[in-house]
């Protein structure tokens, strides 16, 4: 699968020093080195006799719970340009969220890797910062299990981010790393920040945060901020480099706080949610679903598929064979194949030749099914936009709860979303009456898996496997 790549150019200019605050950027002292000790060892013996607590003396709260880690990544204090980013950062968090929780400065050499101990791992520097193969291989399990890295190039440094983005690849090669779309939950899960105002060499201009994100499943697992939002947490700025302003680059931090904690649960679920794989793999006589391989996030759920067929051979006897089929449109065959399924976040990008292959299975009898996402309205423009290339004389409806897709086997007599939303959910290709594409703007995947997706854009997950079953039965029916 070709890698979709994009260029960041950035300006970095000279360090100096900060701007309307008594101290230096940079220049606070560093702060002492976690001690971890067994429960056992946190008390020196009591002197005999021991003096207990008077009803008067107050002990001292319990300190908040880790949720950052920053990572030292330098020998010296050099490396960090804003020494008290990330603690200012989580002391608004608590004074807006109303949730306490505290950062910490971590050694990658000496960390456990268990986002249990710290959920959130935040990298920044103007020095390129490259961990060794091992401690590679840490970070990646470390991500799989639930975990979060969190990318900020200090000053819009152009060295930081290119190693940054490179080892990450190296990471993950079969993933991208996407611009975020306008509805992503990033943009707007505590506050609206599709507008922000951004300095650049002192200058300030409005636009689009500009975040990326690298994908585990529906999780924004890597959050990368090419421009500076270290120093903004740490309420100063520079007439150098490319930063957020203060006030926006608050605003971003509550959102990718927000986001985060709504998303760990979702991140340890999802690598514990099995898949149905089948003993005889021998598919004649079942019905089964090809699910289209693309350069756009492909298989953000990767047990919906199978899951969905087991729901809808329960329900109607059908004889189905539980694997996902990957279907790479370029080179596999499409002759046994009654049903294709697509989905993602991103723009799928099709080919000149992916299109043609689709085009001809659709004109041969074959159905498309293909939902967007997590509501991403990214995919959603994509995928008509695809359509007006694979099928330009389709006729498109909008099937409404009359419609008999919506009575057998389940009968569904209202819509239900996980945000208010009235349309009916699937709109529908037909060619000459018949039914050849059947697609929902909004997320039907993640209810088929049966794990809910925070902040997004989704159908109901009970109401999302009827729905799913219906489809099916009316494709194989009709």
């Amino acid at each position: 699968m070709k890698k979709t790549s994009f260029i960041l150019v950035f300006v970095l200019l000279g360090l100096g020093t900060g701007i309307s605050f008594s101290w230096e950027c940079g220049k606070a002292p560093p702060a002492k080195e976690p001690q971890r000790i067994k429960a056992g060892e946190a008390f020196p013996p009591l002197p005999l006799p021991a003096t207990p607590l008077r009803r008067s003396e107050r002990k001292n709260p319990p300190s908040p719970p880790v949720l950052i880690g920053k990572v030292i990544c330098g020998t010296n204090e050099s490396w960090t340009r804003a020494e008290n980013d990330i603690e200012n950062l989580l002391r608004m968090a608590t004074q807006r969220i109303g949730v306490a929780y505290q950062a910490i400065k971590i050694d990658l050499k000496r960390f456990s890797f268990d986002p249990e101990e710290i959920p959130i791992l935040y990298i920044t520097s103007v020095e390129p910062f490259v961990p060794d193969p091992e401690t590679m291989g840490k970070i990646k399990d470390y991500l799989e299990k639930g975990g979060f890295l969190w990318i900020n190039a200090s000053s819009g440094s152009q060295d930081f981010l290119r190693a940054m983005v490179e080892w990450v690849d190296r990471l993950y090669p079969d993933r991208n790393m996407y611009l975020v779309y306008n509805n992503h939950p990033l943009m707007s899960c505590f506050e609206d920040i599709s507008s922000v105002k951004i300095l650049k060499e002192n200058v300030s201009t409005s636009g689009s945060p500009n975040l990326r994100v690298l994908n585990i499943g529906c999780r924004a697992a890597v959050i990368l901020s090419p421009y500076d939002l270290g120093c903004g947490w740490a309420l100063h700025t520079h007439p150098w480099g490319t930063r957020y302003e203060p006030h926006d680059a608050i605003r971003i931090g509550m959102n990718m706080l927000t986001y985060c904690l709504g998303w760990i649960e979702f991140g340890k679920l999802f690598g514990m949610s099995p898949l149905y794989l089948e003993k005889i793999k021998k598919k004649e006589g079942k019905l089964y679903i090809g699910q289209i391989i693309h350069s756009g996030d492909w298989d953000p759920h990767p047990s919906a598929v199978g899951k969905l067929l087991k729901k809808t051979s329960e329900q109607t006897k059908t004889s189905v064979f539980l694997d996902r089929i990957p279907i790479d449109l370029k080179k596999d065959s499409l002759k046994d194949t009654p049903l294709l399924y697509i989905t993602g976040h991103f723009n799928p990008n099709l080919s000149d030749i992916e299109i043609k292959k689709l085009r001809e299975f659709l004109l041969g009898g074959g159905a498309l099914i293909a939902d967007a996402c997590c509501g991403s309205q990214e995919f959603v423009d994509s995928f008509r936009s695809i359509m007006k290339k694979v099928l330009p004389e389709a006729k498109i409806t909008v099937w409404d709860v009359n419609h008999k897709i919506y009575k057998v086997p389940y009968k569904i007599e209202d819509f239900r979303y996980s945000y208010p939303e009235k349309n009916p959910p699937l709109e529908v290709y037909t060619l000459g009456g018949i039914v050849a594409v059947i697609f929902s703007p909004y997320g039907m995947g993640s209810g088929w898996e049966g794990i809910p997706r925070p902040y997004t854009k989704e159908i109901e997950v009970e109401q999302a496997q009827k729905l799913g079953v219906n489809i099916i039965t009316y494709l194989m029916t009709n």
